[in-house]
């Protein structure tokens, strides 16, 4: 059952949701060949939920297959609720199955479909619902192991009330998790709010807690970004957490904090950050129930043509557009430092700035060159085992201390400005910030960039370039003061001027300075 046709067997009218489940197990059947080993296979849902309007039968293969009677019928599940059931010929393999598919019982494989399908379904529902209540669809994509697992999850998750700790790399669909987990529980048609948790202040972050708990009441608080907590917003979040049902902190009025279900989210282990001192062990263990982990989406590049037909599907300009194979290619390729929000930026400006049709690789490269950069250039330290392909070596502070900018044309154009920014305005005080925003890339994507490439800080190439500089002073007037120098090269410190410089040299500014009155 190489490609599935859809045969609506219901006596029912089909609605909008009923037609997007068909067309989201059609597509899971023919881009996994997950059913390939089914003579036949028809699907019938009940009553998913409320937005479903009677039941849907739709079958997959032969028309009329399962009419002589000899089939077998396994239920769908989610959360231990029957939804359906997937029902099969009885001959339910290819007489050239696959080694791998010929090693698993036809029923257990019709098992493990099953449950995918229940999965698929309620990915749905959760799509379908916080479109309807957020104003955004949130779902996630593709049919991997990874994808599954992370499904399984949420269907065991949404039918708790403990609290979730979802820890996934910059970019992530953490979001999409969160209202998947609420809109697959019983608190559904209940609110579901997102506190950002880099609030500046601790009264504003107070503030925002306790009106977002009096908002949510019955429902779900979403606090993206827990990590990011100063440790004085950590001590309010132990408090309220900690108090009784029935609580109130500085002049706001009493809340309920029993009655809301609370979903957090992280870029950093909360174990790890405990160990560093610089997260609330109380805290952690107050969150410390349910966890899961997002894949990044370099451990998944078997999902990223979903995701990319769906976000080409939401952001494409007019009804033909696409992209070319060479740049799906291209796109699927790419590391994908920012995960999920990097993709959804990538596709949502090149399809809103390009004109030919289909999107090709010159477009690419005009508004997206990234995508097209996919393997890290190394440096010259770490190129004793060099390839042929590899790009020129360069000595990176050298080229700063003699301002040839032309080394770097190798590499990233946004690295190449960052650096010639650093160059230009080493003796002063620079930001990541700042040197992002000089760079015209993200803070977040620029510091990926310079590890990525160059395996190194800007705060580490900044002090590199300041003591070379400092050496230089040294080695042409060896009668200056140390402080003057310090100053001069951007240490605003002595001490600390004095630590970097030995750290780089092994050798104190005074030995150095010394050494060089010998040697004038």
């Amino acid at each position: 059952m190489k490609h599935c046709s859809i045969t609506d067997l219901s006596d029912q009218p089909t609605t909008a949701n009923l037609l997007a489940n068909q067309h989201l197990l059609k597509s899971y059947f023919d881009s996994t060949g997950e059913c390939d080993q089914f003579e036949h296979a028809a699907v019938k849902l009940y009553h998913v939920d409320e937005q479903m309007q009677g039941a849907l039968n739709f079958d997959f293969g032969r028309q009329g297959a399962l009419d002589d009677g000899n089939t077998t019928s396994y239920p769908i599940l989610y959360q231990r609720e029957r939804i359906g059931d997937l029902q099969l010929a009885g001959n339910t393999r290819h007489e050239q199955a696959s080694a791998a598919i010929s090693a698993i019982s036809a029923d257990q494989c019709a098992i493990n479909v099953a449950k995918k399908i229940a999965l698929l379904i309620k990915r749905d529902q959760a799509n379908t619902l916080s479109g309807l209540y957020l104003g955004k669809a949130l779902s996630l994509n593709g049919y991997s192991e990874s994808i599954f697992n992370l499904e399984s999850f949420i269907e065991r998750a949404a039918s708790s009330h403990a609290p979730v700790v979802i820890e996934g790399d910059f970019g992530c669909e953490k979001l999409v998790v969160a209202s998947s987990i609420h809109y697959n529980s019983p608190l559904k048609h209940k609110p579901f709010i997102e506190i950002n948790c880099s609030v500046t202040s601790a009264e504003a972050f107070e503030q925002k807690l306790v009106n977002c708990f009096v908002q949510a009441k019955g429902g779900s608080i979403y606090l993206h970004g827990v990590d990011e907590l100063s440790l004085a917003q950590q001590q309010i979040l132990v408090e309220l957490l900690g108090a009784s049902s029935e609580h109130s902190i500085t002049s706001c009025p009493q809340i309920n904090t029993s009655d809301v279900r609370l979903i957090f989210s992280t870029t950093q282990s909360l174990a790890t950050l405990v160990m560093q001192n610089s997260f609330s062990r109380q805290l952690n263990a107050q969150l410390n129930f349910l966890q899961v982990k997002i894949p990044a989406l370099k451990q998944r590049k078997e999902d990223i043509a979903a995701i990319v037909q769906q976000l080409v599907k939401q952001h494409r300009v007019y009804q033909e557009q696409n992209f070319s194979s060479e740049v799906q290619s291209a796109l699927h390729n790419y590391h994908w430092p920012e995960n999920y929000q990097e993709m959804e930026r990538t596709v949502a400006r090149v399809m809103a700035l390009s004109t030919a049709n289909p999107i090709d690789l010159t477009e690419l490269k005009k508004y997206a060159p990234d995508i097209l950069l996919t393997q890290p250039l190394q440096q010259t330290s770490s190129s004793n085992n060099k390839q042929p392909n590899d790009p020129p070596a360069f000595d990176l502070i050298q080229s700063l201390m003699d301002t040839d900018y032309s080394a770097f044309k190798h590499l990233h154009a946004g690295l190449q400005k960052a650096l010639q920014y650093v160059g230009a305005n080493y003796a002063r005080e620079i930001t990541l910030g700042e040197l992002a925003q000089n760079a015209y890339v993200s803070p977040s994507h620029l510091s990926y960039l310079l590890k990525f490439y160059l395996k190194r800080s800007f705060k580490q190439i900044l002090a590199e370039l300041r003591i070379e500089k400092a050496k230089l002073m040294f080695c042409e007037t060896p009668n200056l003061r140390i402080t003057d120098v310090s100053l001069d090269v951007g240490f605003g410190d002595l001490s600390h001027f004095e630590k970097i410089f030995k750290r780089y040299t092994k050798v104190t500014p005074r030995q150095y300075k010394n050494q060089q009155k010998l040697n004038a």
